[in-house]
């Protein structure tokens, strides 16, 4: 009797510890699941929150820096404006930059080539730079030298939005058409900049790409710096180096600080 009531209690003891495992594993699958879930949707809606985030964090600042460039004194950086997105467009660049006989940092001038689809303003790009120009004239911001990439559009958009270049540089083109390490890049683009002229009453504009700013270049924190047409970044030379001071990701988050209702 004994013998079958410990092989009863036995079962029992079995079948509770059996019940309180599958509680658990039950309990742990669905936190995989939902913690899962979550991680997804912040995956497939991570530009959409980032953005989002970007717009409420930044505003205070771009109305500060906004304000702040007009006292001059900076290098900003101006990714050109809008252009027709040609497959291999690194290859078109190439022929404008190198595949030449006007010198080392000229220009194939390709607006009167046969390839200027692929490597000039279209036409909603002359706009955009015409438009930006009438912008900056109206409030008045100060800007000295302008330096530019060798490429068209950048060229066409100093031309439109600044009104003109100083000097062309083919280390202001993007890295695309080039074989070269990192490191050999940053170290010439740093050195670049550094010699960049800069006067404390008015800015030095740079007409080039997006792919040309990298992080490496700056001796302050660099959150994948990333422009649309049109945007640009305010630099800040300094006796310790290059610091990247604000990013207006697209012209208009600059702009918008200066028109109230």
């Amino acid at each position: 009797m004994e013998n079958q009531n410990f092989s009863t209690q036995a079962r029992t003891s079995t079948f509770y510890i059996a019940a309180k495992i599958l509680v658990y594993v039950l309990f742990l699958l669905f936190f995989i699941i939902i913690s899962s879930a979550s991680i997804l949707y912040l995956h497939l809606n991570r530009n959409i929150i980032s953005d989002i985030v970007s717009e409420y964090n930044s505003a205070e600042d771009d109305i500060y820096w906004a304000n702040e460039i007009k006292n001059g004194g900076y290098i900003l950086h101006f990714r050109h404006a809008e252009r027709d997105k040609w497959i291999d467009v690194q290859m078109y660049d190439a022929l404008e930059s190198d595949l030449h006989e006007n010198g080392f940092d000229e220009s194939r001038y390709a607006e009167n080539d046969y390839f200027s689809e692929a490597v000039c303003l279209n036409e909603r790009g002359k706009i955009q730079a015409k438009a930006i120009g009438e912008h900056l004239k109206n409030i008045s911001l100060p800007i000295g030298i302008v330096v530019s990439s060798v490429s068209c559009r950048a060229r066409q958009t100093a031309e439109l939005a600044f009104g003109g270049y100083n000097s062309l540089h083919r280390i202001l083109v993007h890295k695309g058409p080039y074989n070269e390490t990192k490191k050999h890049r940053v170290a010439t683009l740093k050195e670049f900049y550094n010699k960049l002229p800069t006067f404390v009453d008015s800015n030095t504009v740079v007409s080039a790409h997006n792919g040309v700013i990298t992080c490496d270049m700056f001796e302050n924190y660099c959150d994948s710096p990333s422009l649309e047409e049109g945007g640009f970044y305010v630099i800040k030379k300094r006796d310790n180096g290059l610091f990247l001071e604000h990013e207006f990701h697209n012209y208009n988050r600059f702009n918008k600080v200066f028109y109230n209702r």
